[in-house]
């Protein structure tokens, strides 16, 4: 290759390229030196700038909790899981600001003119240095991603990649026989090693914001998403009028004729029916409500439930089986009620992250294209047969199906034409609208969202401990 003569030709002294003097048998310092490929100086330049490029971006959506574009919902590309990993940070410093601090380095000292042969050396030690160590991180944490996370941010393997790159343009021009380059490489293995233990070390970041409340949302003069019926004005936030709203409904429809089913698919048709008046007055005489931000109440039995409505503890969840931040709370959540069996219950409620039918959401991601229709299903499955409703939620997070697959999956647990019946109705919508208008008065915003009393925690729950923690000090009783 031929060597560069620009202005930073200071470079035809600092690089080299050789092996040992083969016959005084010396290996060469850092100093004795001979020039510079053009082709590894322009290399190193655009590594180094394109990982500073792209790690400036995730330092920015860690540190202000903004979504990655294009990157998120997938099984297996999904930056959001691996930016809110232990891995992610080291003492609550996203690993993207050191890693920024390290390019700006390398590109300041590839820009720079020395001003003599030791400065010379000691830029080409620092450089070296950092070129290493991005080239070791970048090892590390697609190991990482690879087999211990099991998920890829794009955004991440770009800047990794670009940081081996620069780690082998190096060594190219400097061969490992290189004296000084076993104390540079031996610093860079080093720092690696002191950032793996300290992740190792450390305890798993809060993922979640809490929100604590003094006052209803919605209710004693603020403003409020839709228009208060007699009984929310109370503090009870009620459920659509088409739904078959009581426990006793569904002891009903277990005990009575098919004709008289028919007539209750009607009824849900129509929310003047006699049947759903008399329903609505069962709902009258709730035997619980649970409360959430500061004030409203709802009747566990009124609402998708996970788990009896009489339980001890119960506490409202809000999600989209589409999302990725639910999917990992959900994997906590299951394995806390390990802890507490039937002593806890919750209230389940698909918020869907698709425009067509949440107003709130400017841009559906692919990923979310049918998260209405999923929500709307769970909530026929729920409404058709109670006791069904857990399995099928459990499926729809643990599989993540496409709507023609929970289609079939609701389809081969319960009665089809009592199906289709609820399906048909008017009932999911009207259901995902309540949804979404309680989704309004606790802010909107992200999701996840777990609702007690008076405090709401926004954002996945990565952990079991930290799951059981919140039901502890929060859950209603």
């Amino acid at each position: 290759m031929s060597s560069v003569n620009t202005p930073y030709s200071f470079y035809n002294d600092v690089f080299v390229k050789i092996g040992a003097d083969r016959n005084n048998r010396q290996l060469p310092t850092m100093a004795e030196s001979s020039q510079v490929s053009a082709g590894a100086w322009w290399t190193m330049l655009t590594c180094s700038l394109t990982a500073l490029i792209v790690s400036s971006y995730l330092a920015w959506s860690s540190l202000t909790s903004s979504p990655i574009a294009g990157c998120g919902g997938a099984s297996a590309f999904d930056c959001s899981h691996v930016l809110h990993t232990r891995w992610s940070t080291v003492f609550s410093i996203p690993v993207s600001i050191p890693a920024i601090a390290i390019h700006l380095t390398i590109l300041s000292l590839l820009l720079a003119r020395p001003s003599s042969a030791q400065h010379r050396r000691a830029q080409m030690a620092t450089i070296g240095f950092a070129s290493l160590a991005a080239g070791a991180a970048a090892v590390w944490f697609m190991y990482l991603q690879f087999f211990v996370i099991r998920h890829l941010c794009p955004y991440c393997l770009v800047a990794h990649t670009a940081g081996l790159i620069l780690a082998t343009a190096f060594l190219w021009e400097h061969p490992v026989s290189l004296r000084s380059l076993k104390w540079i490489g031996s610093g860079a293995v080093v720092s690696l090693a002191t950032l793996a233990a300290l992740q190792l070390s450390s305890d798993s970041p809060q993922t979640y914001e809490i929100i604590e409340y003094n006052k209803t949302p919605g209710l004693n003069g603020a403003p409020s998403s839709s228009a208060n019926s007699p009984s929310e004005d109370a503090g009870l936030f009620a459920p659509p009028a088409s739904i078959q709203l009581h426990s006793s409904v569904k002891n009903r429809i277990e005990q009575i004729n098919s004709q008289t089913f028919l007539r209750l698919s009607i009824a849900m048709a129509n929310p003047a029916s006699l049947l759903v008046a008399e329903v609505q007055a069962d709902y009258g005489k709730p035997k619980k409500t649970v409360e959430i931000l500061g004030g409203l109440r709802l009747a566990p039995d009124a609402w998708p439930l996970v788990g009896e409505p009489d339980a001890e503890l119960i506490f409202v969840q809000m999600f989209d089986y589409t999302c990725s931040h639910c999917r990992r709370t959900h994997a906590s959540l299951k394995a806390a009620e390990q802890k507490y069996g039937g002593r806890l219950a919750v209230i389940s409620l698909p918020v869907p992250l698709d425009g067509k039918c949440n107003p709130t959401v400017r841009s559906t991601a692919a990923s979310q294209s049918e998260a209405c229709e999923i929500a709307k299903l769970a909530i026929a499955v729920w409404a058709t047969d109670h006791q069904q409703f857990t399995e099928f939620h459990d499926y729809l997070f643990e599989s993540q199906p496409n709507y023609a697959q929970a289609l079939t999956k609701a389809k081969s647990m319960l009665d089809r034409a009592k199906l289709n019946s609820v399906l048909s109705s008017s009932l999911p919508e009207d259901y995902v609208k309540r949804h979404l208008a309680l989704y309004q008065k606790a802010g909107s915003g992200q999701i996840p969202k777990l609702l007690f009393p008076r405090k709401t925690a926004v954002g996945a729950v990565e952990s079991m401990d930290a799951m059981i923690k919140l039901i502890d000090q929060n859950a209603s009783r």
